[in-house]
């Protein structure tokens, strides 16, 4: 007995001091590779551009779900940094409608967003003032439309016009201004879309001839490509829809992408990531941050099991996190990673640590 007790503790020793070690590398490591951030600060990502320095595509993950409050309030301060660099494009994980109503209450065009998701507004809102004043980028959207903020947009653009003397168009458009589409489900409003769409392709030299100036408007609204459904694979439609946006790259620019957590991890080859950094425009161009947060709640409850990165659900390396945490948020760089810790590494080259929303 004595003797298989020893044996025992002669195998499980090395693996013991194996994973102390390792403990102690992650944990000096992060000390090294850390920065305290004040979301409230103006400089609160004052680190990002060094980091972009021969990249062009800036990726934040949501952190686990869309309506976080910390996911929502990063927007506006790592805009206000990137916006100083060249920032071109702002893309969002919504529609074209939707986006073009984000961009229009941000240059000042509109009092109300519009927006038909519950904190649609609330990434611009903070510095909508300092963003409207000093920057010139766009928000464009690259996900399916939104039946109520397509039908907001339509009568924005086509709504006190009379069309009673340009035939095709005042044909075309009477059930896209209508409350028709308000009605359907969203299943429904794709298949009345891609309908629709279709129709714009066949009628598109007698609606260009008619509309003038106000046909490309339409045309934007009308040639989205990604008409899949909220919980089905959206991920080739996000690639296909930003990539058409940025083809031919532009190298002496910046973009950021705001995008949920099933569609940032690297590893996995079917998500937005992994496509994007395959693509020759982005190859080695793409800065991809992480989010988790400690306690974090929407609508009062916290966030599930699943919303955490898989790492973190180790409670040793979340302890190195917590130790090495400095501050209420920290933005850890893991590139340099030792090869140990692969398996962090893969979910992105940094990761903003935060112990609550604020």
């Amino acid at each position: 007995m004595i003797k298989a007790t020893l044996y025992t503790l002669a195998f499980l020793f090395p693996i013991i001091l194996v994973q102390a070690q390792d403990t102690a590398l992650l944990g000096n490591y992060l000390l090294a590779h850390r920065y305290s951030v004040d979301i409230n600060s103006e400089h609160a990502f004052a680190m990002l551009p060094g980091m972009m320095v021969g990249k062009n595509l800036f990726i934040l993950g949501e952190g686990g779900h869309h309506d976080l409050e910390l996911y929502d309030n990063l927007k506006p301060a790592i805009l206000s940094q990137l916006a100083q660099h060249n920032l071109k494009y702002f893309f969002v994980e919504m529609g074209r409608s939707t986006a073009i109503l984000l961009d229009k209450y941000l240059h000042n065009e509109t009092a109300d967003c519009h927006s038909a998701y519950k904190h649609g507004c609330a990434a611009i809102k903070q510095e909508q003032s300092k963003l409207r004043r000093e920057h010139d980028f766009k928000v464009v959207g690259i996900d399916f439309e939104i039946r109520i903020d397509f039908h907001t947009e339509m009568n924005n653009l086509f709504g006190q016009i009379d069309l009673s003397k340009t035939p095709v168009s005042n044909a075309f458009l009477a059930n896209l201004l209508d409350s028709t589409s308000l009605k359907m489900t969203h299943k429904n409003f794709m298949k009345f879309y891609r309908k629709k769409r279709k129709e714009f392709y066949s009628s598109q030299v007698a609606l260009k001839q008619e509309l003038g100036d106000k046909y490309n408007e339409l045309e934007r609204l009308m040639t989205n490509q990604n008409t899949t459904r909220p919980y089905i694979d959206r991920n080739p439609a996000l690639t296909r829809n930003l990539l058409h946006e940025i083809t031919p790259i532009d190298t002496s620019a910046i973009y950021f992408l705001a995008i949920g957590n099933a569609h940032t991890f690297p590893f996995r080859h079917s998500t937005v990531v992994y496509k994007l950094g395959k693509n020759e425009q982005l190859k080695n161009r793409i800065l991809l941050m992480n989010l988790h947060c400690e306690n974090c709640t929407v609508d009062g409850k916290k966030l599930e099991s699943e919303a955490i990165l898989k790492f973190l659900k180790h409670s040793d390396i979340l302890t190195c996190f917590n130790n090495a945490a400095n501050s209420d948020m920290v933005l850890f760089d893991l590139r340099q990673l030792p090869d140990e810790f692969s398996h962090i590494r893969k979910y992105g080259d940094l990761l903003l640590f935060a112990r609550n929303q604020h």
